[in-house]
Parts: C-alpha cells; sequence; structure tokens
C-alpha cells in the first residue's frame, strides 16, 4: 500500500516553509512518534542517514541506538586501507 498525501499549493505556501523543510518535519514526525526508522525516516526527506542524524542532533532530538543497529553498523563496517 502506498500512501499519498498531496497539500494544495495555497495551503502550502502558508507555512512558510519550503518543500525540502516540510519533508524533514514529515520524516522527524515519523521517527519521534512512529518510531520509523532513521534511514526510512531520511528516504522520506530526499536526504541521506547521515544527515537527517545531524538534523535530529540540531533539532535535540536524542537518536535511538539499540544492539540490533549496532551488529547491522558491525556487519556494515569496513576499516580504511
Amino acid at each position: 500500500m502506498n500512501l499519498v498525501i498531496t497539500i494544495p499549493e495555497p495551503d502550502f505556501e502558508g507555512l512558510g516553509k519550503t518543500e525540502a523543510e516540510a519533508r524533514l518535519d514529515l520524516a522527524v514526525f515519523f521517527y519521534t512518534e512512529w518510531h520509523m526508522p532513521p534511514g526510512r525516516c531520511a528516504k522520506y526527506a530526499g536526504i541521506s542517514k547521515v544527515v537527517f542524524l545531524d538534523e535530529l542532533g540540531k533539532k535535540g532530538i536524542p537518536v535511538r541506538y539499540d544492539v540490533s543497529a549496532l551488529e547491522q553498523d558491525v556487519q556494515n563496517f569496513s576499516p580504511p586501507r
């Protein structure tokens, strides 16, 4: 199932935000309220996971980092050559 949310241009203009800012705000909401993984939220915001995590830090939002995330990072780690 795909959910598409459309905000009419006149309503969007009244928000005083760019589309990118609105997408980031929604992604942060998904992260904080719906507990979506940061990678998926970053995808919705149209930015990389690293940039999304940085934006969370700028907003003072703690990053959830559990054992499974650590294990995944260890699997993905490749030492510098």
